[in-house]
């Protein structure tokens, strides 16, 4: 690409350079052509609304709001996982009701210790999220966007109850 000459006018050589492109075809597969311009503005960007712009044209969003959608995921995720675990421990264990002996006994004593496992991991996962979620807390714009942290036994009691199969 040349470059205007000191002496040169700049506007005729920005204009120039622009319809030299548009001769090569350089603007025929921008994004959204012959589409009308989203104008409609984020009454809650104030200074930011350009650069907020900019990200969603992108297809990004600010970090506090991708940070938030990690947490979402990420909880679902291990709430999903307990109540698969505890779905399959109150089968396990109508299964066992109608076996006697040491071994029937020695394998709801292995169901048991699982699902106490799947708790431990629960809780350290939602421990976790806390963390995510006190980050987050940090970075949002303003205290309404802030998220309250999990209650591991709260959400473990949903599960249980949700589930019983009794």
């Amino acid at each position: 690409m040349e470059r205007a000459e000191d002496g040169k006018d700049w506007e005729k050589w920005i204009e120039q350079q622009i319809r030299e492109a548009q001769e090569r075809g350089a603007f025929d597969n921008l994004p959204g052509k012959g589409k009308p311009l989203d104008l409609t503005t984020n009454p809650y960007a104030r200074d930011w609304e350009l650069a907020f712009k900019i990200l969603k044209d992108a297809g990004c969003a600010p970090e506090w709001i991708e940070l938030d959608k990690a947490i979402r995921s990420r909880l679902e995720k291990a709430r999903t996982t307990l109540a698969r675990h505890w779905a399959w421990h109150e089968g396990r264990l109508a299964e066992l009701d109608r076996q006697s002996g040491r071994w029937a006994q020695a394998e709801r004593e292995r169901v048991e210790a699982s699902w106490q496992q799947a708790v431990v991991e629960f809780e350290q996962e939602v421990a976790a999220i806390n963390q995510e979620i006190t980050e987050l807390n940090l970075k949002v714009p303003a205290p309404r966007f802030q998220r309250f942290k999990i209650d591991a036994a709260r959400e473990i009691g949903r599960i249980t109850k949700r589930f019983d199969l009794s």
